[in-house]
């Protein structure tokens, strides 16, 4: 982390060495500022920390969030959901319904984005065009089982539009991992819905 977070500091001051001309600094302007106990300084400073935290959230929702997984491998449905603490689970998320493939385990990596720029709630036929705009693929609902197993700590809700399951009454559904301040859910959402903005939506990064 120690050194994750130097790096961090780096970039910024290159950053800011670089643009400064075209603001009217110079790099003397930088180390002065790196130097100053004033009040008024830090105050400066608290400002500038609050525009790049907007500024970067505001590149994470465009970008999204990445993780990876590994598919393949030995366990089960059942042993990779027992691997983490859940609230909810539904029943009909089991070996029958949802198989996991048996093999070599293969790393992929993902990618959750929103859509906090529409102006409405979107359908999943918005959001798979949306993943192929993004150059990702549609995930498979092993994808969403590995995900829940090796993230146990990330919050929000996570839609995977893999291929539907067919429910007893041939709806189609999708696997949803939802977490938050009020418990830890593996569930099932209906595909034909449309989605809230705030979900983060997953697809996978083709192999290079």
């Amino acid at each position: 982390m120690l050194v994750s977070g130097m790096g961090l500091a780096t970039s910024i001051i290159q950053g800011l060495m670089k643009s400064a001309p075209a603001k009217g600094l110079t790099p003397d302007d930088i180390h002065w500022l790196a130097n100053q106990q004033d009040p008024d300084v830090a105050s400066a400073l608290g400002e500038m920390t609050v525009a790049m935290a907007e500024a970067l959230r505001k590149v994470r929702v465009r970008i999204g969030r990445v993780f990876r997984i590994k598919r393949g491998g030995k366990s089960t449905t059942e042993q990779v959901i027992g691997a983490t603490v859940h609230t909810y689970v539904n029943g009909n998320i089991n070996s029958e319904n949802f198989p996991l493939t048996t093999g070599p385990e293969e790393e992929r990596e993902m990618v959750s984005f929103q859509v906090t720029g529409y102006d409405h709630d979107p359908s999943s036929e918005e959001i798979l065009k949306e993943l192929k705009t993004r150059g990702l693929e549609r995930p498979t609902h092993e994808d969403v089982l590995k995900f829940d197993e090796a993230h146990p700590d990330e919050k929000g809700v996570f839609v995977f539009l893999h291929e539907p399951w067919l429910d007893p009454d041939r709806g189609p559904a999708v696997l949803i991992v939802a977490r938050g301040e009020s418990g830890r859910g593996l569930g099932l959402g209906w595909f034909g819905l449309t989605w809230p903005r705030h979900c983060w939506f997953v697809g996978v990064r083709p192999r290079k």
